[in-house]
């Protein structure tokens, strides 16, 4: 891969973010030399439904810093949007069969998410009880070291502890066992659509995914900005951009994500849900594998609680494939992908978080090179 990508967690002025990324928008790593002469930028707003349009204090900041527009036709063909959602509304509107049948497929996913939570806030309320029942026994030892089963008893209470301790662990096996069949479900969700309906060898569909492929193609930045997470994620996925977003990464376009555009570079995007008022952890859908090493948390200080150890634990051990970062609004992390996986901590007003098994949150500041 050589292109990269920079994360952020929330940050409020989306043309605050043009300005602290100027240095790598002004800069090229794409092979191809017109795309890296062009310096072309592409949009991605579709996470602002009707308001996908409303980009200009974006192309206002981009023109500051020194890209060059190009019009053609009374539009700017080198800072471009890519009209996502409205061409997403259009399709459905062109072909009322598929719409009927794309909002029959929405519903079950969402019956499919719906029995996954109902599962999931059993587990967790059971979870909670044994570690509540546990706490009564060993109030100081940490979830680490329960799990890692490192602490010892006495025998008069060694067996009860023992058996509270093993049902934590299966218990948080269930819950990653739970994640994993959720993933398996929607990716068979979604490929019994296309070959039920033959979605990919409709002309009108093959068409809008060709010109969308070639304006991600031709992109030398590409912003995927925030919003409604749903909204963005449908949009990409009915389209099938995956595989254009991850071309456009190997050959050479720098990503700038924030927020739900974060989220969605993941391989799993992992957002809160509520349960009987206290958040959790919830499994939304796939993501598009941009970054595989990583588990971000955007909105971190805001809905993490990272000051319980336990919780950091809890967190760490459940998504233990990948490596928990948490992103606020001034948190900034650049990935790239060569010569090596290189993630570095950008933000000068705030740090990256990194949470492990042990409970610990590890922040790196700018300059900072985060373990992988």
């Amino acid at each position: 891969m050589r292109g990269a990508i920079v994360f952020n967690g929330n940050i409020q002025a989306e043309a605050d973010f043009v300005e602290r990324a100027r240095e790598f928008l002004m800069a090229s790593r794409h092979q191809n030399e017109a795309v890296a002469g062009s310096l072309k930028v592409l949009l991605v707003t579709a996470g602002w439904l009707e308001n996908e349009y409303h980009e200009g204090h974006i192309k206002k900041a981009l023109y500051k810093i020194g890209i060059k527009p190009h019009f053609r036709g009374g539009h700017d063909d080198n800072v471009q949007n890519l009209a996502l959602f409205h061409r997403y509304q259009e399709f459905l509107r062109q072909r009322p069969a598929l719409a009927d049948a794309w909002k029959e497929s929405e519903a079950l996913t969402e019956s499919a998410r719906s029995l996954y939570l109902e599962k999931n806030s059993f587990f967790i309320a059971s979870l909670r009880r044994s570690m509540h029942r546990l706490r009564e026994y060993i109030p100081s030892e940490s979830l680490a070291s329960i799990l890692d089963n490192t602490v010892t008893f006495g025998a008069a209470r060694s067996r009860l502890i023992g058996y509270l301790s093993n049902d934590i662990r299966e218990t948080l096996h269930l819950l990653q066992r739970n994640d994993d069949l959720m993933v398996e479900l929607l990716a068979d969700l979604e490929d019994q659509f296309a070959v039920e309906t033959g979605l990919t060898y409709d002309p009108v569909w093959t068409a809008a995914r060709t010109q969308l492929s070639e304006s991600i193609l031709t992109a030398n930045s590409i912003f995927l900005f925030g919003g409604n997470l749903g909204v963005l994620h449908r949009c990409l996925t009915f389209f099938g951009l995956r595989r254009p977003l991850l071309e456009a990464l190997r050959r050479g376009a720098t990503f700038y994500a924030v927020s739900a555009g974060s989220l969605v570079c993941n391989d799993r995007i992992i957002i809160y849900n509520d349960f009987e008022h206290e958040r959790e952890f919830q499994l939304y859908d796939r993501g598009f594998g941009l970054i595989r090493e990583l588990q971000l948390f955007p909105h971190c200080m805001d809905r993490i609680q990272t000051d319980d150890r336990d919780n950091l634990t809890y967190l760490s051990q459940r998504f233990r494939h990948r490596l928990c970062v948490g992103l606020n609004q001034d948190s900034f992390l650049r990935v790239e992908f060569t010569p090596q996986l290189r993630a570095v901590s950008l933000g000068s007003r705030d740090g990256v978080y990194v949470f492990d098994r042990s409970g610990q949150k590890n922040r790196f500041d700018q300059g900072q090179v985060l373990k992988l």
